[in-house]
């Protein structure tokens, strides 16, 4: 989706947007650990899923580098310059432990940062960002994966790459030493936001994550908790239904008016 300035819908204007949302993490139905890690931000500015890879608790360790470097960041630094930084330093400490450890550590994640109606994204690896918009579901990011290289070269059919046995195979990674791509673009009332780790797009296809995302939106139905809770609790419970074979992370982000 491009980056392009436009008005939000009705009177109100981008810095007078509000932003809510909620985040749900789980070791899956198989594994033993959860070394995914999530931030989210009571102030609605700064959100992030971190997926991490090493096992024995390693991949915890740079999930969690990942996500303290991210809580640094401050109002008044420039977004991408920020994210960019931040990405750079945890790269920095997970290659050093894994140097210590004489093991190949890291983190796949996704981070944003909402600022007066504008969404800026940094990634690395195969953790993805999606935005429900009118009821349509886009995909904000592109993975860094082996598969995706082969769709990307049409050696592969982008509906077989989700259930491939090489799926799980990144090619860019926090402690990899590789640096995250970014995406920018303005948001806009009624917009929702969803931060999420392979453990849920690798057992949920994206119709599933469309209809999960536009059953619990703003004013769709009454429950418990804020309309964020709900789809983090939906989307985790049916991964979990359906054989959660990973962890499984989900940030959702409410965009509303002022």
């Amino acid at each position: 989706m491009p980056a392009k300035d436009h008005p939000v819908n009705g009177p109100t204007t981008r810095r007078g947007l509000s932003v809510r949302g909620a985040g749900l993490t789980h070791r899956g139905a198989v594994r033993d650990q959860n070394e995914d890690a999530i931030l989210v931000d009571p102030s609605g500015r700064v959100w992030a899923v971190a997926d991490g890879m090493g096992g024995h608790r390693l991949g915890g360790y740079a999930s969690d580098r990942v996500i303290d470097a991210l809580e640094t960041i401050a109002d008044s630094e420039e977004p991408a310059e920020a994210l960019a930084a931040r990405f750079a330093a945890a790269d920095v400490l997970i290659a050093e432990r894994g140097r210590r450890e004489g093991a190949v550590i890291g983190a796949t994640a996704v981070a944003a940062i909402i600022r007066r109606g504008r969404l800026t994204l940094a990634w690395a690896g195969d953790a993805r960002a999606y935005l429900l918009r009118d009821g349509g579901l886009a995909l904000l990011t592109r993975d860094h994966s082996l598969v995706q290289e082969w769709v990307d070269a049409g050696r592969l059919a982008p509906e077989a790459a989700r259930g491939h046995p090489q799926a799980n195979i990144v090619t860019r990674a926090v402690g990899a030493g590789a640096a995250p791509e970014f995406v920018a673009l303005d948001l806009v009332v009624g917009d929702r936001l969803l931060l999420c780790s392979d453990g849920l797009t690798h057992v949920l296809p994206d119709d599933a994550l469309a209809a999960a995302l536009r059953d619990t939106r703003p004013g769709a139905a009454p429950g418990a908790g804020t309309p964020a809770d709900a789809a983090c609790a939906r989307l985790v419970q049916q991964t979990l239904a359906a054989g959660a074979p990973d962890n499984v992370s989900v940030i959702v982000v409410d965009i509303g008016p002022g």
